[in-house]
C-alpha cells in the first residue's frame, strides 16, 4: 500500500494492524512526533476514541431503530428478537473495548507487531503497533451469535442449519485470517482463502436463487426478478471472494478497513428492515431478519475496534 509522499496523518501498516496511532486532540502532531520512542516491547495504546464511536453508533443505529420500531409495523416477536440481539450486541461492544488492550500485550509478547511507516525516521516511527487484533472482534462476535441462538431459534427451526453454517464460515475465515497474519501469506493464496471459508455456507444454503434487478436496468434485462438456479451459488462464492479481499486490501490504512466495514454493515441493516417492512411474504421477512441477527453484533463489535483504530 506504499505510494510516494503519503499525507503525514495517513497511518499505514502491514495488514492486520489494529491499534490507535493518531495523536489525541490534547497533544498536537508535532509534539507527538517529537516524543521519545518507547522501549522495545512496551505497549503504546492510547485510549479508544469513545466520542467518535458513540457518535457513529448513534448515527448508524438511529435510522435502523426508527424504521424497526416506529416507521414499520413489524411483528411483536420480530421486534423482541431484534431487541435481544441488540442488547447482547451492546454487551459485546464493551467486552471488545476491554479485551483489545489485554490481547495487544499478548500479541506484542509474541512479536506480532508493525511500525508506522509514515513516521519512519521519527521517534514515533519506532513505536511497535500490535497487529491481529481482529481476532478479538471475531471471537466476541462468535460468542454473541452463539448465545443469541438460545433466545431465537428452536431445535426444529428451518433457519438453524443455515445460521450454524454461517457461523462456521465466519469461524473458518477468522482462523484463516489469523494464519495469514502469522505466516504472511502471499496475495495469490489470499484470493483462495475466502473460497474455502465460504464452503460451509454454500453447502448448507437452501434459500432462494433469484436476484432483484435494479429498476434502472429492469427494462434492459426484461424482468424484475432474475432466476439464476445453480449459478446463484457461484455468484455467492465470487461475492465472498470479492468482498473479503476488497476490505482486506485497505488493511494498514488507519481506520479505513474497519471504518468502511461499519458503514457497509449499517447500510445492510437499514436495507434489511426496509425490505421486511415493505414485504408481505413471510419467507422474505424471515430471510432479512436472519441477516439482521448476523450483522447487528458485527456492527457493534466493529465499532469497538474502530475506537482504537481511528
Amino acid at each position: 500500500h506504499l505510494t510516494p509522499g503519503p499525507p503525514p496523518m495517513d497511518v499505514r501498516r502491514r495488514p492486520g494492524a489494529a491499534a490507535a496511532d493518531r495523536p489525541t486532540k490534547s497533544r498536537p502532531a508535532a509534539a507527538a512526533a517529537a516524543a521519545p520512542a518507547a522501549a522495545p516491547g512496551d505497549l503504546v495504546l492510547r485510549p479508544p476514541n469513545l466520542r467518535l464511536v458513540l457518535a457513529a453508533m448513534a448515527l448508524f443505529l438511529a435510522p435502523f431503530s426508527y424504521l424497526a420500531f416506529v416507521h414499520y409495523p413489524l411483528a411483536a416477536d420480530l421486534r423482541r428478537s431484534i431487541l435481544i440481539c441488540g442488547a447482547i450486541s451492546l454487551g459485546g461492544f464493551f467486552v471488545v473495548l476491554r479485551l483489545i488492550p489485554v490481547a495487544a500485550r499478548y500479541l506484542l509478547r509474541r512479536g506480532m507487531f508493525g511500525k508506522d511507516i509514515n513516521k519512519k525516521g521519527l521517534p514515533m516511527g519506532e513505536i511497535t503497533v500490535p497487529e491481529s487484533l481482529g481476532i478479538v472482534v471475531g471471537i466476541v462476535y462468535l460468542v454473541i451469535a452463539i448465545l443469541f441462538q438460545h433466545f431465537n431459534f428452536t431445535a426444529d427451526s428451518i433457519w438453524l442449519v443455515e445460521y450454524n453454517a454461517a457461523l462456521a464460515s465466519v469461524c473458518f475465515m477468522i482462523l484463516l485470517g489469523f494464519i495469514d497474519d502469522v505466516l504472511d501469506i502471499p496475495w495469490r493464496v489470499k484470493l483462495l482463502l475466502p473460497t474455502i471459508a465460504a464452503l460451509p455456507l454454500l453447502m448448507a444454503y437452501a434459500g432462494g436463487t433469484s436476484i432483484i434487478i435494479p429498476k434502472p436496468l429492469a427494462s434492459y434485462v426484461g424482468v424484475e426478478v432474475l432466476e439464476l438456479g445453480w449459478m446463484y451459488k457461484l455468484f455467492m462464492l465470487l461475492l465472498a471472494v470479492f468482498c473479503t479481499n476488497s476490505i482486506n486490501i485497505h488493511a494498514g490504512l488507519n481506520g479505513l478497513e474497519v471504518g468502511q466495514t461499519v458503514v457497509i454493515s449499517a447500510a445492510v441493516l437499514i436495507h434489511n428492515v426496509m425490505r421486511i417492512g415493505s414485504s408481505k411474504d413471510l419467507e422474505t421477512q424471515q430471510a432479512h431478519a436472519f441477516s439482521i441477527y448476523l450483522v447487528l453484533p458485527f456492527l457493534t463489535t466493529s465499532l469497538a475496534l474502530l475506537g482504537f483504530n481511528w
